[in-house]
């Protein structure tokens, strides 16, 4: 009997771990499944919360993924029966291309159904942007808008570097090369290259402000966050309301009842499996670059890994 108690113990971790990977997989399964949504027409509610960022290389702290929110979006256009989507926002914005891929998506959502974009909280920069393709733009009256603009940040560290008796060598290409390093000063021709970046991405954002409000205060693109009566007052939102009255402006446009009911489609929560081998996907470590190009307010204090 001992003999058989000692087999079962020297066992014991292989049971344990082949337990969890089964229940990881189980779970797995069971997370893929689409969730239950309605079985008459309904509206369906996307919330956006956090900086807006990638899953898999976020280096503005832990966030959904905007992979997570487009999926939800395409959920919401294929359904016949959400006729109309209610996006609310309390995000500062996040970096210029995943902000992007996010307005791509409410667009092409924009373009077969009713979008109304509502900021709870924060609508700030690249939320705004993704913002900008909704039929109406609503915000509560303790809301923050704006923030129209791109930020991009090169830290200096060579005079520190100077102090301390570090000598940082560089081998590169072409003088170039290593435009933005942290471990010289730039050059005026470097400022002017790193200037006309921020040109290139800002002058997509008002363009598609310009596109989508039409005439805007001037205000707007000096890159200041608004009170929701001055944003409103500057043109970047439609009117100041509660969240509740958006839902009813929302069902009214849509041509639903007022007892038509409100789904929030939600993000996916990470599986067991994701959560035990995310390191084997890239998730526990990243690379971080010394440059990035936000369209983000207020731009983040520090880099925090995920």
């Amino acid at each position: 009997m001992s003999g058989l108690k000692e087999k079962v113990w020297r066992k014991l971790p292989l049971i344990i771990i082949l337990t969890v990977v089964i229940l990881g997989v189980v779970l797995a399964v069971f997370s893929q499944r689409q969730p239950f949504t309605s079985l008459q027409p309904y509206v369906a509610q996307i919330t956006i919360t956090g900086t807006i960022d990638y899953s898999s290389s976020s280096i503005l702290g832990t966030t959904t993924g905007v992979e997570e929110y487009i999926r939800l979006i395409k959920q919401a256009e294929e359904d016949p029966l959400a006729k109309a989507v209610i996006i609310v926002f309390d995000s500062p914005g996040g970096t210029f291309t995943a902000s992007d891929d996010l307005y791509q998506a409410v667009k092409s959502l924009a373009s077969k159904k009713l979008v109304v974009a509502y900021a709870k909280g924060l609508m700030a920069s690249g939320a705004y942007m993704a913002a900008l393709p909704a039929k109406v733009i609503l915000a509560s009256p303790t809301s923050e808008v704006g923030s129209v603009g791109v930020i991009m940040t090169v830290l200096n560290v060579e005079n520190l570097l100077g102090k301390l008796g570090i000598t940082v060598y560089t081998f590169k290409s072409g003088t170039l090369k290593d435009i933005g390093s942290p471990y010289r000063n730039m050059t005026e021709q470097e400022i002017k290259i790193m200037n006309d970046f921020v040109n290139y991405y800002f002058e997509i954002f008002k363009e598609r402000v310009i596109m989508n409000r039409g005439k805007v205060s001037d205000e707007v693109f000096t890159g200041q966050p608004f009170t929701p009566v001055k944003a409103k007052e500057a043109g970047l939102i439609d009117d100041v309301c509660t969240y509740e009255e958006a839902v009813n402006r929302t069902k009214s446009l849509a041509g639903l009842p007022e007892d038509a009911p409100v789904i929030e489609l939600k993000p996916r929560t990470p599986s067991l499996l994701d959560i035990l081998f995310g390191a084997s996907q890239g998730r526990s470590s990243i690379t971080i670059p010394s440059i990035l190009v936000l369209a983000m307010w207020p731009p983040p204090v520090a880099i925090v890994l995920p």
